[in-house]
């Protein structure tokens, strides 16, 4: 029971970062210029209310994903401080965000792991000018910290969709709130206004460190309960196996 437990640990985890590629991004990957423009779109007007820090609640294991990236880029998971600083929100850090943002939403085409690697889940930096959901944000967050940004203010975040879907964005950590670098809009919002359930995201004080994140209201959090968490993938089992699934859980779900 303890192995299948395990088991399906590890299927829940790779279903829950799974992204979906709906993108509109066509241009070919190119470095990224010092000072670039970005094109027929206008500038974000910067934010004039602070909406305030995400609510985080106990550590929990990071995504496989993030694990395996660790062991490829060892340095881009290093560095701790015992007291992280939010970034100072000003129009040229506003501006500079929104560039990024968009600068890396139109020139990577999206493209799932599947279909680049043959493999269901592989976090890394967009090859062949593509990638998908995670490789976006591991994108822009790498940009970010060569342009000065702190590395404990961009935080990799695990999220829901609507429909249910793994997804992945970049939350920016800033003295006037939380916002959200997302690869399915052009658009950055507060955390709060994102149509997401937020799950995990990494800790500011260590980058391998994840948290439980969201709460309530605004953005929610997911229940990190063992039915909600399996369920899904109990269904998917065959008829053989799910009297045995069912049988493991029982005693977490009383």
């Amino acid at each position: 029971m303890f192995l299948l437990r395990i088991s399906l640990s590890f299927l829940f985890a790779a279903s829950l970062a799974a992204c979906s590629s709906t993108v509109t991004t066509t241009a070919a990957f190119g470095p990224m210029p010092s000072g670039f423009e970005t094109p027929n779109a206008e500038l974000q007007i910067l934010p004039v209310v602070n909406k305030g820090s995400m609510p985080v609640g106990a550590e929990t294991p990071p995504p496989m994903g993030y694990v395996g990236f660790c062991r490829r880029y060892p340095a881009d998971c290093t560095g701790s401080t015992s007291n992280p600083r939010p970034h100072r929100l000003t129009e040229a850090a506003w501006r500079e965000l929104d560039e990024v943002n968009a600068h890396v939403n139109r020139t990577v085409q999206p493209v799932e792991d599947a279909d680049l690697y043959n493999k269901p889940e592989w976090w890394t930096y967009p090859d062949n000018n593509s990638g998908d959901c995670e490789d976006y944000v591991l994108l822009k967050r790498r940009i970010l910290i060569e342009r000065g940004w702190s590395p404990n203010t961009l935080l990799i975040s695990v999220v829901r969709e609507r429909n249910g879907d793994g997804h992945a964005v970049l939350l920016v950590v800033t003295d006037q709130g939380e916002y959200v670098l997302d690869n399915k809009t052009r658009r950055i919002v507060a955390w709060q206004d994102t149509p997401y359930t937020w799950v995990k995201r990494q800790s500011q004080q260590h980058p391998y460190v994840w948290v439980r994140a969201g709460q309530a209201s605004g953005g929610n959090r997911a229940a990190l309960d063992v039915l909600e968490f399996f369920r899904p993938v109990v269904e998917q089992l065959s008829p053989e196996l799910k009297p045995i699934a069912d049988e493991a859980l029982r005693p977490s779900l009383s």
